[in-house]
C-alpha cells in the first residue's frame, strides 16, 4: 500500500482510494500511476513509461499525455502548481508528492478515520466481517446483499471493502453486471473481475495457475496471448462444455486462494447473465476448501419483474444453508439523527429535523443524503458562529422539500444549463458509464466542449463523476464519466420523450459501430440494445447475432441461444426480404450452438428450419448453406438423411449462377457420398475436380469442416503426406462456426494418416491427449478409445485392445452409436482370431457385415471390408480354403473398387495366402507382384511389412529361394523399424509389439508369423 497525501494506492488489488471513496481509474491509468509512484522523486521518461506499461506493443507517445491528464483530474492536481505530477519539458514526468509505504493495517485505520458517514449498518458490517473470518479459516462463503435502489448497497460494500483490506495478502476483485446488454454477455462480471487480477504487475504466478487450471478462461483474454499460445489454447479448449468452464474456474479459485484469500464482489446481480448465476451456484456447492468470499448485491423487485433465475437459485442455496442473505432496510429516525450529528459535528438543530427528513426520504439513504445536501446548497443549513443551524423553521421548510427523490433530481436537473442538460440526456442513453467520444456526436458538440461540461458537473458532484479515460477507435483515448448512482441516470432517462430517446439510441449505436467487428465483438450486445431501443430492428438483429457468436466463443451456448431467441422476436418488424435472410442466419447459429451442446436432434431442427425459411423466401444460396450444415449433426445420428440433404444442396447449387458455391457444394457432396455411402470413381473424380476449381477461383473461405472432409478423401487414395499437411495447415483456422466438427475430423484424419504411415507413437500421443481433453469436457472419449483399440490390434496387443473394446461396447452414449460399436466389434474379432477362437471371431465379423444390424456411418464400408478380410482369415484358420477364397475374392473386388493402396495391398496379400494354401504357387507369386507394385508407388508401411513377411515365408518355405526370402525379410524389418522407432523407448506398447512372435521373428529370424491387417 502506497500513501501520498490523502490518497492510498492499493497495488495488490488495483484500487485508488481517497479516504473512504474508491476512485475510478482505467487499468492503464492505474499502471501509469503505480509506475510513477514506485519511482517517485526521479524523472521517468515517456519511453520508460511506454516500455513498462505497454511492453511489446506499439503505442503513440501522445497517449501518455491523456493518461497524465486523467491522473491530474483524479488527484485534483494543477499543471502550473503541481502537488503530485510535475512535467519536465520534453523529457518526461516526476512524481513529487511524498510517498510512504504503509501496512494494510495502518491503511485501514486511516480509511476508517476519514470515512464517509455510514449509519445504521454496524450489525451488518459485523456479520460480513464474520463471513470473512470464516473464509480466512478455509471455509468458502457466499453472501447476498439485497435492497432496492438507493438503499445503500454499494456504500455498504465499499465500506466492507475498506475494512477487508486490513487482512494481509487478501486479494479483492470486483465485477459489475450492466443493465440491458450486460445480461446478454456470458460471465460478464466474472471476466471483469478476473481482468483486474490479470493486470497485477506480479501476475506471472496467477497466469501460470490460470493456464494450468482454467485454460477455458485464459483464452478469454487474447491480449495476454501470442499467436502460438492462442492456437494451442484453441486446440486445448475445443469442444468445451459449460460444465468444464464451471469446474475449471472453481478449481482455479481453490488453488489461487491457497496463497491469497479472495474477496469477489459482484454487483447488481438482477442484471446478471445465466452463466454468471451458474458460476455462483457452483462455487457455493463445492465442498473443497477455498478461502473465497463471494459478496453479491441485487434488487429484489427487479429480479421479480425480469423473472431472473437468481431468485430460484438463491432460495435453493438458502434451503441448503450454502449462502447468507442480508436485506438492507430503510433507515429509521435514530439512524438519521446519528447521521446529522456526524455530518454536522457542532449543530443546533431542532429535535424534529430527523423525523422531517425521514418523512420525506422514506428512510432511503440516498434520498436522505441528497435532501440534506440540497438543504445546504439552498441555504437552509448554514455554518455561523462556530455552529451549524437552520435558517428557517421546520414548518417553513417542510412544504418546500420534494416528496420523492425523482422530484428532487428533476429540480436539480432543471437548474443546469441547456448544454449540461443535453449532455446528460445523451449520457443517460449511453448507460451508467460513458465516454466523451461516444456521446459527443449525439450531443451535437465537439468532444472538448462535452468534456468541459462533464468535468464541471463532476467537480460540483452533480449527477456524474469522473471515471478515467478509455481507448476507443484507432487508439484514440477519451475521457470517461459515470453516473453517481443508477437513480440519477434513470431520473434523466425517464423524462426523455419516446422520439428523443429512440433518436439518441440510434445515434449512439451508429457511433459505436466502428468499435465492433466480428473479431472484436465485445460491444455487440450493447450496440444491439441501442438499435433495438432506437427502432432500427435490422441492425439490432445483426448485432444480436454477433453477440450470440461472442457468447459461443466463451462456451456460453445457452446464453447464445437465449439472445438469438430474442432476436427472432424482432424479425417480424423487419422488411420481409431482409427479415427472412436474418431469420435463416439466426437458425443456423442456433444450430451451431445446439451442435456444440451435443443436442444433435435440436441442431437438425434448427438447420432444417433455416433451410425451409430460406426456400420460402427464395434465398436459394442461403438454403444451400443450411442444407450443407445439416450434414454435421446428421452424419452422427442419421447419415442417410445427411446424404439426402447434401445431394439436395448440390442439385440446388447447380441452378444458381455462382461457380464458387457450386464447386464448394459439389466437393462436399461428393466427399460425403464417398465417406458415408460408398467409394466410387465418379464421386472421387468429382470431388477432386471441384477442389481444383476452388483453387482456380482463389477460394479462401471454404469452411474448415469442408477442407477436413476433403482431406479424408485424399487419405483413402494413399495421399497420406498431402492430407496430413492439409489437415495441419487447416487446424490453424479452426475458429469458425463449424470448428467443433472440423476439429473432430482433423483429429480423425491425422490419426488415420499416422496409422497408415506407421507413426504409431504419435497416434498414441494424440489419442491420450484427446481422451484427457474429453474427460475435461465431460464428453465420452469413444473416438479416442476406438482409435487406441485399433492401434493396439495393429500392434498385436490384443488384450489391451479387448479392454478398450469392452469400454466402448458398454458405454451408454447418446451420439453416436454405430461407428464406435462397429469398430469395437472388428477389433474384438481380430483379438479372438489371434487367440484362435474362430467361432467367436466369425460371430463379430458377421455382425459387422450384416447391413441389417449395422447401419451406415462414417467410413462404414471400410470397416466392413476389414471385417471381410478377418472372416477370410477365420476360414483359413479352420481349414476351409473354399470359403476363405470366396471371402478373399469379395475383399479384393471391394478393395479394387476404391483407390486405397493400403486396402488393395492387403487384398492381394489375402489372395496370395489362399493361393499358397491351395499350393497354387504361380498365382501366389502373381498376387505378390500385384501387391509389390502398389507399395512401390505408395508409402504404406503397415501393409508393406505384412506383404513382405508373407513373401519371406513363401520364398523360404515353398520356393526355397533363401536369397529372395532374406530380401523380403529385410524389407519387412525396414518398415517395422519405422513403426517401432515412432514410439518412446519406454512405451509399454512398443515392448508388447516387439515381443510378439510375428515381429520378433523378423527382427531375429525365428518362428512363424501371425497376420495383421
Amino acid at each position: 500500500m502506497k500513501l501520498f497525501r490523502s490518497f492510498r494506492l492499493d497495488t495488490l488489488n488495483h484500487f485508488l482510494w481517497r479516504g473512504e471513496e474508491r476512485l475510478s481509474l482505467t487499468p492503464k491509468a492505474f499502471d501509469v500511476l503505480r509506475y510513477m509512484v514506485e519511482n517517485a522523486g526521479r524523472l521517468v521518461t515517456q519511453s520508460e513509461i511506454l516500455e513498462a506499461v505497454w511492453p511489446e506493443t506499439y503505442v503513440n507517445a501522445e497517449v501518455i499525455k491523456k493518461y497524465i491528464l486523467e491522473l491530474r483530474k483524479i488527484l485534483g492536481d494543477r499543471l502550473d502548481e503541481p502537488q503530485f505530477i510535475q512535467t519536465i519539458h520534453k523529457r518526461g514526468y516526476r512524481f513529487i508528492a511524498p510517498v510512504t509505504n504503509e501496512s494494510e493495517s495502518a491503511s485501514v485505520t486511516h480509511a476508517v478515520n476519514s470515512a464517509k458517514i455510514v449509519v445504521g449498518r454496524t450489525e451488518i458490517l459485523t456479520k460480513l466481517g464474520g463471513c470473512l473470518d470464516r473464509v480466512l479459516r478455509g471455509h468458502r462463503q457466499v453472501a447476498f446483499v439485497a435492497g432496492e435502489a438507493g438503499i445503500g448497497k454499494t456504500t455498504l460494500v465499499d465500506m466492507f471493502h475498506q475494512q477487508a483490506v486490513n487482512h494481509t495478502n487478501l486479494r479483492i476483485a470486483r465485477g459489475q453486471c450492466v443493465e440491458g446488454f450486460g445480461g446478454k454477455e456470458a460471465y460478464y462480471p466474472m471476466l471483469e473481475a478476473l481482468g483486474q487480477l490479470v493486470r497485477h504487475k506480479d501476475n506471472n504466478s496467477f497466469l501460470q495457475i490460470l493456464s494450468a487450471r482454467a485454460p477455458t478462461w485464459l483464452v478469454q483474454f487474447p491480449a495476454l496471448l501470442n499467436s502460438d499460445m492462442r492456437t494451442a489454447l484453441l486446440q486445448e479448449t475445443m469442444g468445451t462444455t459449460r460444465e468444464r468452464m464451471l469446474r475449471e474456474i472453481c478449481e482455479f479459485l481453490e488453488v489461487l486462494t491457497e496463497e491469497h484469500p479472495l474477496l469477489l464482489i459482484l454487483e447488481d446481480l438482477h442484471w446478471a447473465d445465466p452463466s454468471t448465476l451458474d458460476l455462483i451456484s457452483a462455487l457455493a456447492r463445492r465442498r473443497e476448501p477455498c478461502r473465497l468470499l463471494v459478496l453479491a448485491t441485487y434488487r429484489p423487485t427487479d429480479v421479480v419483474l425480469s423473472q431472473n433465475p437468481l431468485k430460484g437459485m438463491k432460495q435453493d442455496l438458502l434451503v441448503h444453508q450454502l449462502c447468507q442473505e442480508i436485506v438492507l432496510d430503510s433507515l429509521q429516525e435514530p439512524a438519521i439523527a446519528e447521521y446529522l450529528a456526524l455530518r454536522f459535528p457542532t449543530c443546533n438543530f431542532p429535535s424534529g429535523l430527523p423525523e422531517l427528513i425521514l418523512r420525506h426520504s422514506g428512510g432511503s439513504p440516498l434520498f436522505m443524503v441528497t435532501t440534506v445536501e440540497e438543504m445546504v446548497k439552498d441555504g437552509l443549513i448554514i455554518y455561523e458562529n462556530g455552529r451549524w443551524a437552520l435558517t428557517r423553521s421546520l414548518e417553513d421548510i417542510d412544504p418546500g422539500l420534494p416528496e420523492t427523490l425523482q422530484q428532487m433530481m428533476q429540480c436539480q436537473f432543471e437548474r443546469l444549463s441547456v448544454e449540461e442538460q443535453q449532455v446528460l440526456r445523451c449520457a443517460s442513453v449511453a448507460g451508467m458509464r460513458f465516454s466523451v467520444w461516444a456521446i459527443s456526436s449525439a450531443a451535437q458538440m465537439g468532444p472538448e466542449r462535452v468534456e468541459e461540461l462533464c468535468e464541471a458537473l463532476a467537480e460540483r458532484q452533480q449527477f456524474i463523476r469522473s471515471a478515467g479515460i478509455c481507448e476507443v477507435a484507432d487508439a484514440t483515448v477519451s475521457a470517461c464519466y459515470e453516473f453517481r448512482h443508477s437513480l440519477y441516470r434513470q431520473a434523466v432517462y425517464r423524462v426523455l420523450s419516446d422520439v428523443s430517446r429512440a433518436r439518441l439510441h440510434r445515434l449512439l449505436g451508429e457511433r459505436l459501430k466502428p468499435l465492433c467487428t466480428p473479431a472484436q465483438s465485445q460491444l455487440a450486445a450493447q450496440i444491439a440494445l441501442h438499435f433495438e431501443e432506437g427502432g432500427n430492428f435490422e441492425a439490432a438483429v445483426r448485432y444480436m447475432i454477433l453477440a450470440a457468436k461472442s457468447s459461443a466463443r466463451k462456451f456460453g451456448y445457452r446464453d447464445s441461444i437465449r439472445v438469438l431467441q430474442h432476436a427472432l422476436q424482432l424479425v417480424d418488424r423487419i422488411q420481409a426480404n431482409v427479415g427472412a435472410e436474418l431469420e435463416t442466419q439466426i437458425f443456423e447459429v442456433i444450430g451451431d450452438a445446439q451442435f456444440a451442446l451435443g443436442a444433435m436432434a435440436e441442431s437438425v431442427r434448427a438447420y432444417e428450419t433455416a433451410a425451409t425459411r430460406a426456400a420460402q423466401a427464395n434465398l436459394h444460396a442461403v438454403q444451400v448453406g443450411a442444407l450443407a450444415c445439416l450434414v454435421r449433426p446428421l452424419g452422427l445420428i442419421d447419415p442417410r438423411r445427411g446424404i439426402e440433404a447434401i445431394d439436395r444442396a448440390s442439385q440446388l447449387a447447380t441452378t444458381l449462377y455462382d461457380p464458387l458455391l457450386v464447386a464448394r457444394t459439389q466437393m462436399l457432396a461428393a466427399a460425403i457420398r464417398l465417406l458415408y455411402d460408398k467409394w466410387t470413381k465418379e464421386n472421387a473424380e468429382l470431388c477432386e475436380s471441384a477442389y481444383e476449381t476452388l483453387g482456380s477461383l482463389s477460394d479462401s473461405v471454404t469452411a474448415s469442416y469442408d477442407r477436413m472432409i476433403y482431406a479424408h478423401t485424399q487419405l483413402l487414395q494413399g495421399k497420406y503426406q498431402a492430407a496430413f499437411v492439409l489437415i495441419e495447415s487447416g487446424e490453424s483456422y479452426l475458429d469458425d462456426t463449424s470448428s467443433l466438427m472440423a476439429h473432430f475430423f482433423a483429429m480423425s484424419g491425422k490419426t488415420v494418416a499416422l496409422l497408415r504411415l506407421g507413426r504409431w507413437g504419435e497416434v498414441l500421443q494424440i489419442v491420450r491427449a484427446g481422451r484427457e481433453l474429453a474427460h475435461k469436457n465431460g464428453n465420452d472419449p469413444w473416438i479416442f478409445n476406438f482409435r487406441e483399440a485399433w492401434l493396439r490390434t495393429l500392434a498385436l496387443d490384443f488384450e489391451g485392445a479387448q479392454q478398450f473394446c469392452e469400454t466402448i461396447l458398454s458405454a451408454n452414449t447418446q451420439y453416436p452409436t454405430e461407428q464406435p460399436k462397429t469398430i469395437a466389434k472388428v477389433a474384438a474379432g481380430y483379438a479372438e482370431l489371434n487367440r484362435k477362437e474362430y467361432r467367436q471371431a466369425a460371430h463379430y465379423f458377421r455382425q459387422v457385415l450384416d447391413s441389417g444390424s449395422t447401419s451406415k456411418f462414417f467410413l462404414h464400408w471400410y470397416w466392413r471390408m476389414i471385417a471381410r478380410l478377418g472372416l477370410s482369415k477365420v476360414w483359413l484358420g479352420v481349414g476351409d480354403v473354399g470359403k476363405a477364397g470366396d471371402e478373399a475374392d469379395q475383399f479384393l473386388t471391394s478393395a479394387l473398387s476404391t483407390a486405397d493402396p493400403h486396402l488393395q495391398t492387403l487384398a492381394w496379400e489375402a489372395k496370395m495366402q489362399v493361393a499358397v494354401v491351395q499350393k497354387d504357387y504361380s498365382d501366389a507369386e502373381a498376387f505378390l507382384q500385384k501387391g509389390l507394385a502398389i507399395i512401390a508407388d505408395f508409402e504404406v508401411p503397415v501393409a508393406a511389412w505384412q506383404l513382405h513377411a508373407t513373401a519371406w515365408d513363401f520364398y523360404r518355405l515353398h520356393k526355397r529361394d533363401d536369397i529372395l526370402a532374406e530380401s523380403h525379410r529385410r524389407n519387412a524389418k525396414v518398415h517395422l523399424t519405422t513403426i517401432i522407432n515412432s514410439f518412446d523407448p519406454d512405451e509399454p506398447l512398443r515392448k508388447v509389439f516387439l515381443a510378439a512372435d510375428s515381429i520378433s521373428r523378423i527382427v531375429a529370424r525365428r518362428v512363424p508369423t501371425a497376420v495383421l491387417v
